[in-house]
């Protein structure tokens, strides 16, 4: 019977088989991280602008303000809703109330956390967060880009009418794409 006779290689006969290896990995290693990149991009800002487009001013014995209908639409964690809410705005003066001068009215919020009651059917009164005019305000809750002053006290309740008070109001989930114009 012959011997079996092995023949070593050296290791520049392992050089193309190493190189091919090394290669394979640094690709994998490159296509990671190019993925844990893209998974890592900040998603957008959560936001909630209210936009009411024709409020009513008026008056109600010492009371003067406005009142109107109108739509909330929120971007939380990268997913779009809209509710209807209304709103009432006043004072005693009257001072800061002029729907004539003012038009539609626009309030943009911030934060996070009065975005959450807002839609969970709780209300949103100006006396309770921090409100202001001028939208760099880094700790504001909320800034009034258009229609109304810091000064004036308002309400703003989800729904459309009492059948929301009693049973929640009615939120719809949307395309965010489609309020590209409402939100920033």
């Amino acid at each position: 019977m012959k011997g079996i006779v092995m023949k070593l290689r050296t290791p520049k006969g392992y050089l193309a088989t190493i190189g091919l290896a090394v290669s394979l990995i640094l690709i994998s290693v490159a296509t990671t991280d190019v993925a844990n990149a893209e998974a890592i991009t900040k998603p957008e800002s959560d936001i909630a602008v209210i936009n009411i487009p024709h409020p009513k001013e008026g008056n109600l014995l010492m009371l003067r303000g406005i009142a109107g209908k109108g739509t909330a639409s929120f971007r939380i964690n990268s997913a779009c809703r809209t509710m209807p809410v209304r709103f009432v705005a006043g004072d005693f003066t009257g001072e800061h109330i002029d729907v004539g001068r003012t038009g539609s009215i626009r309030i943009v919020i911030t934060n996070p956390n009065v975005m959450r009651e807002l839609l969970a059917g709780r209300d949103l009164i100006s006396d309770m967060v921090r409100v202001s005019s001028d939208a760099t305000d880094q700790g504001a809750d909320l800034f009034l880009a258009k229609g109304l002053s810091a000064d004036t006290g308002f309400v703003i309740n989800p729904g459309r009418n009492l059948l929301a008070d009693m049973f929640g109001s009615r939120k719809t989930d949307v395309d965010c794409a489609s309020l590209s114009t409402n939100l920033p």
